[in-house]
């Protein structure tokens, strides 16, 4: 263990050997984080993944300078697909231990492949979609974005889990059954998963119930015996009268009762024959009409479909050129990583440089904006008082195209000092770009009114004849 305050190595005495700096407060908060580190270790070998991390914020929390327990981090926050948080953390710890640090091999290792960098980064922005789809109970447009996500970068165990909820809530069992699997294996104590997993079994338990019900045999009825005779009973014996049979007669009788069924079949039965057929013909006319209106307002109604989908395309297709593009998400994580590596190589003017135009608001997690801040803080307020030097030579010089871009640059830097926006105005005069001078001048008045009264009044009369 090194002195936190010289770096000397330290004794077994609580006080530093070269700077007699008190390390007892340092060994003891430096033994603990280490404890927590090594306990995040055996959860990650055991795959506990969100385990680890939350024992390993632990270790970071008590000391920050725990290079191994971040890199740690980083580790398995590429496990669970989360890139941007893991290589946040890479940085840092570069930041922070620049020497013999593991994080730069990580780095350079998820830079290599720049397409697959942005495809994984952008299922980020797919993902806070699918969720605002989710939100707003659109879950058949939740489920195609989330697959989507899947097929890019399927290690992102968020949006599994949210598939799987999904699933579970159109009543796909199966289908949620493979995405809760998939979490476990890789998270093996993930609550959320655990959760979804025990309402999995529950269901499967109240069918497997159900389904033995349905089964069951039915009850026989029972058959009453017979009672015995009593006293009361009538016994009514079997008649042995026959009719006298005669020949003639039995064939009158037959004709005459098929003639009488010739007509009741003639005057009764063909008549309601038709008029059922012409019923029958009726209905199945109505049948049709009412099939073909209903036709008519399903072609309407899938027509809507049809154009409120090619509008959510043409909006999905302009937010993938955003995401994509130089404006997205993704061109401002890869400036920030570019502004972290030069200030980690120390040339802070091109870390100014490479984050100068970031709206800190736009970037995607708090880890980014963290280290935003962290750059930001140590490099734009020199780099401002170089870029407005360089411009000030060059103005001297009258070569006033590189005097501008430089004051501007400064501006862009520190948007505080009213000397970067009056010189960028009168590098503009110069070139006689009078709306770009204008656009200065205006944030002269607009931003700087109480700050210098001569630069006021110049800007005012600038403004006022141009």
């Amino acid at each position: 263990m090194r002195c936190f305050k010289c770096g000397s190595l330290l004794s077994a005495n609580n006080t530093c050997p070269k700077c007699g700096e008190d390390v007892t407060i340092y060994k003891k908060t430096s033994l603990a984080s280490n404890a927590y580190y090594n306990l995040g270790l055996e959860k990650a070998r055991v795959r506990d993944l969100s385990g680890a991390v939350e024992t390993l914020k632990i270790s970071l929390m008590i000391n920050k300078y725990n290079t191994n327990a971040r890199n740690l981090l980083g580790l398995v926050y590429c496990e669970m697909g989360e890139v941007v948080e893991a290589l946040t953390q890479w940085v840092i710890s570069k930041n922070l231990t620049p020497d013999d640090n593991v994080a730069s091999d990580y780095i350079k290792r998820i830079q290599s492949n720049q397409n697959r960098f942005e495809m994984v980064t952008g299922t980020i922005k797919k993902f806070n979609q699918a969720l605002v789809y989710a939100k707003e109970d659109n879950l058949d447009l939740a489920i195609i974005q989330l697959k989507k996500i899947i097929m890019s970068n399927p290690a992102l165990l968020k949006a599994q889990l949210l598939l799987g909820l999904l699933y579970l809530k159109t009543d796909e069992d199966t289908k949620a059954s493979k995405c809760i699997n998939y979490v476990l294996n890789v998270d093996k104590n993930n609550t959320i998963a655990l959760r979804y997993s025990d309402e999995l079994k529950k269901r499967a338990a109240q069918k497997k119930d159900e389904t033995a019900t349905s089964f069951l045999p039915k009850r026989k009825k029972t058959i009453p015996e017979n009672k015995p005779l009593n006293g009361n009973d009538v016994i009514i014996p079997r008649s042995t009268y026959k009719e006298p049979s005669n020949g003639g007669i039995t064939v009158i009788n037959i004709l005459i009762g098929v003639l009488i069924g010739a007509a009741l079949i003639w005057f009764l039965v063909v008549p309601a024959r038709n008029k059922g057929m012409t019923s029958d013909y009726n209905k199945s006319l109505a049948d049709y009409s009412e099939q073909l209106s209903s036709s008519s307002v399903e072609i309407n109604s899938l027509q809507a479909q049809v154009d409120d989908l090619t509008a959510q395309k043409e909006s999905l297709e302009s937010q993938l050129t955003n995401v994509t593009g130089t404006s997205g998400s993704n061109a401002l994580l890869i400036s920030l990583i570019n502004g972290a590596n030069a200030y980690i190589s120390g040339n802070t003017t091109a870390a100014a440089e490479a984050i100068m135009d970031i709206d800190v608001s736009a970037l995607p997690t708090d880890e980014a904006k963290s280290l935003y801040n962290t750059v930001a803080t140590a490099t734009l307020s020199n780099a401002a008082t170089s870029f407005y030097n360089a411009g000030r030579t060059a103005y001297s010089s009258r070569n006033y195209e590189i005097a501008a871009n430089n004051f501007v640059k400064a501006y862009k830097c520190d948007s505080t000092n009213v000397n970067y926006v009056y010189y960028a105005a009168l590098s503009y005069v110069g070139l006689n770009d009078t709306e770009n001078a204008k656009l200065y001048y205006n944030l002269i008045i607009s931003d700087f009114a109480s700050s210098n009264a001569s630069y006021y009044s110049e800007a005012n009369s600038y403004v006022s004849s141009h």
